[in-house]
């Protein structure tokens, strides 16, 4: 199975026909190199709110409503897109509105036009002090035409015991849809998803936000590197990358996995990472302090 990993650059559209044709571009493009899933940015979904032109106004509240407001339309146009190339898609994310109250959503559309989503669970400093997003209360894994998926939004990856329960609830891939500004954060993401790759020896999919967006403060500055990781051991490459592309070059990253080979892994690799995982729980109830002079 081909999966395409997107390093996006958003942009501004002088009406919605601009950002539907471009976001048609996009998918006819994977679909017609053979990818039957297709990874777009966290915050992808702030073009919904670029359209007409940059004015000045670069209060984050501002863009989170905007996203908000066109946050159905965006689902519609992705579900629309993968019923019409025959392609899951995760649209990448924008705000939308949640249940207690304004959440940061990933929404993964399939072939036959179901559609579902993800709210992420942990939010960074920025999101909760200057767009007051609320985090979300529930993981989902979804059982899919492309296998059992999870998805884990940027800063998420960087807490283990959230991919840990995607894992164990048998998901065969998690999905990164990532948002830096800066090349630590990149930095942080990325050796965050290859850890997690290593602790599940299963796939992990990392799609970036890359370029600059005038006028749009949430998305100002973005660097990335789209790649796709798993567990380096027998018949998988032994860096762990199964392919990358170019730090800030906007385009797709197309590789062929098969995403269950990967988690075999899981009982048969050169060590059990996985099965092993539980063995830590006897081992952290206390720590004992020693003093060395």
């Amino acid at each position: 199975m081909k999966i395409a990993a997107a390093a996006y650059h958003p942009q501004w559209h002088d009406d919605w026909a601009g950002l539907t044709a471009k976001r048609d571009h996009w998918v006819r493009d994977a679909a017609t190199q053979g990818a039957a899933l297709l990874v777009f940015s966290e915050y992808a979904g702030i073009e919904a709110a670029l359209i007409g032109a940059p004015d000045g106004n670069g209060d984050p509240r501002r863009w989170r409503d905007g996203m908000v407001a066109a946050a159905d339309r965006w689902a519609a146009l992705h579900r629309d897109l993968a019923m019409k190339y025959n392609v899951t898609i995760l649209a990448g994310s924008l705000n939308a509105q949640g249940a207690g109250g304004l959440v940061n959503r990933a929404m993964l559309c399939g072939p036959g036009g179901d559609l579902g989503f993800q709210d992420k669970m942990i939010l960074t400093p920025y999101e909760r002090l200057h767009m007051s997003l609320a985090a979300g209360q529930q993981m989902q894994l979804f059982d899919t035409a492309v296998g059992r998926v999870g998805v884990l939004i940027c800063y998420d990856s960087e807490f283990p015991l959230l991919a840990r329960a995607l894992m164990a609830a048998g998901a065969d891939m998690i999905l990164v849809p990532s948002c830096t500004e800066q090349v630590a954060g990149q930095t942080r993401v990325r050796q965050s998803c290859r850890a997690r790759a290593i602790e599940g020896q299963c796939l992990i999919v990392q799609a970036p936000l890359v370029g600059a967006v005038p006028g749009c403060d949430i998305v100002a500055l973005n660097t990335g590197r789209a790649g796709l990781f798993c567990p380096p051991d027998y018949g998988l490459p032994a860096d762990g990358i199964i392919a990358q592309g170019v730090t800030d070059m906007p385009g797709w990253v197309i590789a062929d996995v098969a995403p269950t080979g990967i988690a075999a892994a899981r009982a048969t690799g050169q060590v059990g990472n996985f099965a092993h995982w539980v063995e830590q729980d006897d081992r952290i109830k206390t720590v004992t302090s020693v003093t060395l002079r």
